[in-house]
């Protein structure tokens, strides 16, 4: 009999455990969904290579660098780029910024 009561109790929490994977599936996917008032989404398109692409990754890392390892501003740079000149490609928005960086500290 207690094995019964075991396994119901190990059924109704796999089934509470399924329920909130999918509710933050649900959410996921309702938070990635672009939203015209939603600052969070580059206006300029953000290609699948940029964190893969070695030359990409170099390049992160020398902002970074520049940057002393603040990420909130690389990003917000680069964001500010994508809106000014929408369509580069990603090495052009990280060459920018960092040309930018360097031309403004000499």
């Amino acid at each position: 009999m207690e094995i019964l009561i075991i396994i119901q109790v190990a059924f109704f929490c796999l089934l509470v455990l399924l329920a909130i994977i999918h509710i933050l599936q649900l959410i996921y996917i309702e938070w990635r969904k672009p939203d015209a008032e939603n600052p969070r989404q580059p206006s300029g398109k953000v290609s699948q290579s940029y964190r893969n692409d070695p030359r990409n990754r170099a390049l992160q890392g020398d902002l970074l660098v520049l940057l002393k390892g603040d990420v909130a501003t690389a990003k917000r740079l680069l964001l500010q780029q994508r809106r000014r000149k929408p369509g580069q490609s990603d090495n052009w928005y990280l060459e920018k910024v960092i040309y930018d960086l360097e031309r403004d500290r000499h």
